[in-house]
């Protein structure tokens, strides 16, 4: 004769707990998603910040000037911040909406 198969009990939150988890998933990936956008938007803005300037003839120190071409040449650095802040909003989604599925199951 076998042992019955032993399960694990699933959770059971309450309406507080489960409020309480969604407001703080959904402030993380509020967070996440304006990194990702502020990162993607120093990739683009840097290599162009200094042309822009000079087509628009307006004056920048060469300190300026030479920060932002430095900063420039960072562009795939800031890309990679902001995919990795995407990816860890879609992962927090993901693992609220499995944890609330294994929940109601």
């Amino acid at each position: 004769m076998t042992a019955p198969a032993m399960s694990r009990p699933t959770p059971h939150h309450g309406a507080i707990t489960t409020i309480a988890i969604a407001l703080i998933a959904g402030s993380a990936v509020l967070g996440l998603l304006v990194a990702g956008i502020t990162f993607g938007a120093l990739a683009i803005a840097f290599p162009l910040a200094v042309p822009i300037a000079e087509q628009a003839h307006v004056q920048v120190s060469t300190a300026d000037a030479l920060l932002a071409e430095r900063f420039a040449s960072l562009w795939l650095v800031f890309g990679a911040f902001a995919i990795a802040s995407l990816a860890g909003a879609l992962g927090v989604v993901v693992a609220t909406v499995r944890h609330f599925e294994r929940r109601q199951r």
